[in-house]
């Protein structure tokens, strides 16, 4: 009996009805078997980093969003509140004047230098030859100045000028009031032939009570 094999124009249909025997060896020639396929980690990978920056670019328009809406009612809040800062601005500024002005008077007011008292405790030690022509109180913790003149040209004139500052210095009644007693200015006027002088009584810094310091 003849195989079938050896039939005359069998070879083709033999060989199309045989069994697919792969050749476990050719790792190219074998179908893709795997019960999920590579390509469909690879798309769903590239859905999952879509969507997420997708959500990423949404929180950050949101974000935004909400900056622009918080920032357009702090806008709104500081214009509402604007004319009452700018009114209690004024206010402010209206009581610093009113307060200077009560600082100041009050000043005058506690004070213990009196001016009246000054002139004349001047007036009672002013030597024969010295002339006092101005006296400038330039107001309460500041200074008094006083200007004057001394008769004569001579070094008997610088003598009795240099005597009376230091009379004035040395003065307790003075000293109760002044830190110090400075001769400023000393000048030769030749048309009246005199000396010129200028005094600044510089008062005592008041201490952290109020009162002068001793």
């Amino acid at each position: 009996m003849l195989s079938l094999l050896n039939k005359s124009g069998g070879d083709k249909a033999a060989l199309q009805a045989m069994p697919w025997r792969p050749d476990f060896r050719d790792l190219s020639q074998l179908p893709d078997t795997k019960t999920v396929r590579t390509t469909f980690f690879v798309n769903l990978l590239a859905v999952g980093f879509t969507g997420a920056l997708a959500l990423y670019v949404a929180q950050r328009e949101w974000a935004v969003a909400g900056l622009g809406s918080s920032l357009a009612d702090v806008e709104e809040r500081i214009a509402a509140a604007t004319p009452a800062s700018q009114k209690a601005l004024a206010t402010y500024r209206l009581f610093q004047a009113e307060e200077a002005k009560f600082k100041e008077a009050f000043a005058f007011v506690s004070d213990s230098f009196r001016l009246q008292d000054f002139l004349m405790h001047l007036g009672s030690i002013l030597p024969v030859d010295v002339t006092v022509r101005r006296v400038d109180h330039r107001g309460p913790g500041q200074s008094v100045v006083v200007a004057g003149s001394v008769k004569g040209l001579d070094a008997a004139a610088s003598d009795v000028a240099s005597k009376f500052v230091k009379q004035l210095q040395t003065d307790a009644v003075f000293q109760a009031h002044f830190a110090s007693v400075t001769l400023t200015n000393l000048g030769r006027n030749a048309e009246e032939g005199s000396l010129n002088l200028e005094l600044v009584f510089a008062f005592k810094k008041p201490d952290a009570k109020g009162g002068a310091k001793k």
